[in-house]
């Protein structure tokens, strides 16, 4: 069977490409595919992630034909451990933010929740549908953590964006750090918000008492 391998950072430099075909036997799992692509590229693929299809999956998963498997080296200036990046269409929940971020060595954390808002430009919301890249959205939310702790030292950093239809009050983005002191805590939490805004894949469709329109977003890339 064909699968669709695909390489990031630095293994994307190591291998030489970016993405390749792969022909393996039927029924093999990721263990088997990691193998065959080390022995074929010099790689080491210790250590690193897996996503088959855009989500993460273990070593063990078995591939179907097709499957787009990526590898993904550890990433730089956050963890599992210190980074949680989730795009997601249940409710956003300020506890989930607490149990991720307080520990006893941090003694300062700051949120941001935004919400839906109504009335917008005079005119009475009814709900809002989002919808967003999740596979590129999560990766942003990343490096947004990254270059905060660039800025601010050492953090943790806990940021969710829903997905899906929003009715006026509901919680659209939440963000939290955590930090050993307060003004890192605040100015970072400010820094990521402002950058999501401009940077992360995300659209809004809003409808109000004149019927549904496309919120006009921002561009921090070249354009067509």
């Amino acid at each position: 069977m064909q699968l669709n391998v695909v390489f990031f950072a630095r293994l994307k430099r190591e291998a030489g490409v970016e993405h390749l075909t792969l022909d393996v036997a039927d029924g093999s799992d990721v263990r088997a595919v990691a193998t065959l692509i080390e022995a074929r590229y010099g790689l080491s693929l210790k250590g690193c992630m897996v996503a088959v299809n855009e989500n993460y999956a273990t070593p063990d998963t078995v591939l179907t034909p097709g499957a787009e498997v990526a590898f993904l080296p550890p990433v730089a200036g956050g963890s599992d451990d210190t980074t949680h990046c989730e795009v997601t269409s249940e409710p956003l929940r300020l506890d989930a933010a607490d149990a991720f971020l307080v520990r006893p060595q941090y003694g300062a954390q700051a949120y941001f929740v935004g919400t839906v808002r109504s009335p917008n430009q005079g005119k009475a919301v009814q709900y809002i549908e989002y919808e967003g890249y999740e596979p590129m959205a999560r990766r942003v939310m990343q490096g947004a953590a990254d270059a905060a702790r660039e800025r601010h030292g050492e953090l943790r950093v806990f940021v969710q964006h829903r997905v899906g239809r929003l009715h006026p009050g509901e919680a659209s983005i939440l963000i939290g750090v955590a930090s050993p002191h307060r003004r890192a805590a605040l100015e970072a939490c400010d820094f990521i918000i402002e950058h999501l805004k401009v940077h992360v894949p995300v659209w809004k469709h809003e409808v109000d008492e004149d019927g549904g329109h496309w919120v006009d977003g921002q561009t921090a890339h070249d354009t067509l």
